[in-house]
C-alpha cells in the first residue's frame, strides 16, 4: 500500500518537530544540567540520570514515528495524539504560572508544539483512514 499523502506531510512535520526538540535540548543542555531539580536527582539516582531521561525522551517520538508513518499503528496514533494534548496543556499551564521560557529555548519549544499538533492533524485527514485500517468496507444492514 502506498502511503497517503497526509502520512507523508505528518512525518515530515513529526520529524520537523523532533529535530526541532532535539536542537532546542543541546542549546539549553547546560541550564538544565544546572537546574536545582536536576542536580538532587542525580545525587540520588546517578550521573547517568539527565542523559539517560534525555535519550529516553528523544527515542520515544522516534518509536512512535517508526509505528505510525511505517507500520500505520492505531495504537502509536492515539498514543501520539495523547502526548500533543499533554504537551499542549503543559505549555498552557506554563504560560499560566509565568513560567514559560523566554528566548530561544521558548520560541523553539513553542515551534516544536505547533508541528507537533500540524502532525497529529495529518492523522485525521481521510485520506489517512485506510493507512490505520480505519476505512474497512461496512456490511450492509439487512
Amino acid at each position: 500500500m502506498l502511503r497517503p499523502k497526509s502520512i507523508d506531510l505528518f512525518e515530515r512535520c513529526y520529524l520537523g518537530g523532533w529535530a526541532v526538540g532535539l536542537i532546542n535540548t543541546l542549546i539549553s543542555w547546560t541550564n538544565v544540567r544546572q537546574d536545582p531539580r536536576i542536580i538532587a536527582a542525580a545525587e540520588q539516582v546517578g550521573s547517568w540520570y539527565l542523559s539517560t531521561i534525555t535519550a529516553i525522551g528523544l527515542a520515544i517520538p522516534l518509536i512512535l514515528w517508526f509505528f505510525i508513518a511505517r507500520k500505520g499503528s492505531v495504537v502509536a496514533k492515539w498514543i501520539m495524539v495523547g502526548l500533543t494534548a499533554l504537551g499542549v496543556a503543559g505549555l498552557a499551564l506554563s504560560f499560566a504560572r509565568g513560567q514559560y521560557p523566554a528566548g530561544i529555548a521558548g520560541i523553539l519549544g513553542l515551534a516544536g508544539v505547533v508541528l507537533n499538533i500540524a502532525a497529529a492533524a495529518m492523522l485525521f485527514r481521510p485520506d489517512a483512514k485506510p493507512w490505520f485500517g480505519e476505512d474497512s468496507p461496512r456490511e450492509p444492514v439487512a
